[in-house]
């Protein structure tokens, strides 16, 4: 495994992070019900293999993973970096922000959070944080020895991006990339700004929720064909972030033992500055298809659950972006049919937009249900 530095911390992290938010479930349509067992051999696996750095946050799985996390880490506390994030959209008062991570230290067993961030800074929640001086409370419990570095993660525009940074002595921070998302949210300018004020960063989403390791639209995997020697859809996704000296750790939600050792081999040699410029053509003309057939730009996050109305808004979105990425109206149809509850269909949704506030992609969810319902539905 090879290890970076994060930023002026002295701390070295291993150039891949493992993202608590993928557990394997039991039952696919509950994202509480982690499966115990396969799950506790992932986290086990990974630490064998080096991984050092693992990520959470409180409404993963429902606010299911910090707990259960917590309970399967304890035997390695000494030897990891526990990240988790404070839930800044539930604060109300500014005694909320003390409440919550207490229970946090509760759920993850541990009297010290390694790596602590506030959670999907975004124009409202930056407000709540000057609002309810959250950082003088992150100042508190750093010097309480209650935390050891300060972050946190982001979804807005790189304009909001760089007025944080410079607001705060931060630690980290963390972003979404990957090769499709150069320019969205804080992007590359960010990641070259943060890198330029001496933080660590931390990327999400490397794969956009998987999406950019399976079922390829047609001409991206004939330009990966290009590339000798040829590599997997996986691998041309994080040698792009690994290329980059800015990027110190790759967060992965991996969900499987297969996805956990091939991220683990590619993470295990160094592919810093490694990439020809006819490599970042090819790449170029991936984020050029990509983007032209893509209606929605969710990834998953599942920010916008639990719905009222228990409709299942990543998974419906994730069918409507494969009817036009994919052309495969008719496998979503089927899915839609035969998988989606009448009652949880995405005509059942009246409008409240509780998801939409939530949303790190800003997407117009209510809008976009009703034309699933048009598009996807028999009648």
């Amino acid at each position: 495994m090879i290890y970076r530095e994060l930023g002026r911390t002295g701390v070295k992290l291993s150039r891949l992070g493992f993202g608590c938010m993928r557990f394997p479930l039991r039952d696919i349509y509950d994202p509480t019900s982690i499966d115990e067992t396969p799950s506790i051999k992932l986290l086990e696996h990974a630490i064998e293999q080096g991984i050092n750095y693992f990520d959470n946050a409180w409404p993963y799985h429902r606010e299911k993973s910090e707990e259960f996390t917590g309970r399967a880490l304890k035997t390695f506390r000494d030897t990891i970096y526990l990240a988790t994030k404070l839930p800044v959209w539930m604060v109300k008062e500014k005694s909320d922000a003390e409440k919550y991570f207490n229970e946090q230290r509760k759920r993850l067993q541990t009297d010290v959070i390694d790596m602590y961030l506030l959670h999907s800074m975004a124009k409202r929640s930056w407000q709540t944080v000057k609002d309810n001086d959250i950082l003088s409370f992150l100042d508190r419990i750093r010097s309480e020895g209650k935390i050891r570095y300060v972050g946190f993660s982001f979804h807005d525009n790189v304009g909001l991006f760089k007025e944080i940074i410079d607001a705060y002595p931060w630690d980290f921070c963390q972003i979404q990339l990957n090769y499709v998302d150069t320019e969205y949210q804080a992007g590359v300018e960010g990641l070259e700004y943060a890198s330029s004020k001496g933080l660590g960063i931390v990327v999400m989403e490397p794969l956009r929720g998987g999406k950019l390791s399976r079922q390829l639209p047609e001409g991206v995997q004939q330009l990966i064909n290009k590339i000798d020697p040829e590599p997997t859809p996986t691998e041309f996704s994080l040698k792009f972030l690994f290329n980059r000296t800015e990027i110190n750790c790759v967060l992965s939600g991996m969900s499987s033992m297969e996805q956990l050792i091939e991220n683990i081999k590619i993470a295990s040699n160094d592919h810093v500055n490694t990439l020809s410029q006819n490599d970042l053509q090819i790449y170029k003309e991936a984020r050029r298809i990509y983007q032209s057939r893509t209606k929605v730009n969710c990834t998953a996050c599942e920010y916008c659950m639990p719905c009222p109305k228990k409709i299942p808004i990543p998974f419906l979105l994730e069918l409507y972006n494969d009817v036009f990425i994919y052309n495969a109206l008719d496998n979503s149809k089927k899915i839609y049919k035969v998988f989606i509850k009448p009652e949880s269909r995405a005509g059942n949704c009246f409008g409240c937009q509780e998801c939409e506030e939530k949303c790190p992609q800003k997407i117009a969810v209510a809008t976009v249900m009703q034309d699933i319902e048009r598009l996807l539905s028999d009648q």
